[in-house]
């Protein structure tokens, strides 16, 4: 039975090159337990993460080991824009610079066409219409 030779800070592994793209000899630079982590290329001098030449470290996991493997992610539930603004009870008011506006008004703009207040600073506004968050002013004289 082969056994790979012992790595050690400062000796030489073989490792796959990001630059190069070739697996040629690396010095190591740091270790965890007995396995290399960051490389040096003797070729271009690059610094990386350690890749095992392709073979040299043992059958790799499928990818359906490899997704049992990971934790569970939640579901994004997306909600359409019109649920949004039907959440909202009140009743669109026509955009004016000199109208002061609160948190889930609905509103009619010229240009973007209904929205809702999504958050309102001293003089300024978000507004979400349907193809992209606004800021807009308002509560001028």
């Amino acid at each position: 039975m082969l056994r790979a030779p012992m790595s050690k800070v400062g000796g030489e592994v073989d490792s796959f090159c990001s630059k190069c793209e070739l697996v040629l000899a690396h010095t190591v630079i740091a270790m965890v337990g007995a396995k290399p982590v960051r490389v040096k290329c003797n070729t271009c001098q690059g610094e990386h993460k350690f890749r095992p030449a392709p073979g040299a470290a043992g059958p790799s996991p499928s990818v359906a080991a490899r997704k049992a493997a990971r934790p569970g992610r939640e579901k994004k539930v997306e909600i359409s824009f019109e649920e949004l603004l039907a959440a909202r009870k009140k009743a669109a008011v026509p955009y004016s610079v000199k109208r002061t506006f609160a948190v889930d008004d609905v509103l009619d703009h010229p240009t973007f066409g209904r929205g809702f207040v999504s958050a309102v600073r001293t003089d300024k506004m978000e507004v979400t219409f349907r193809g992209d968050v606004k800021v807009l002013v308002h509560g001028r004289a």
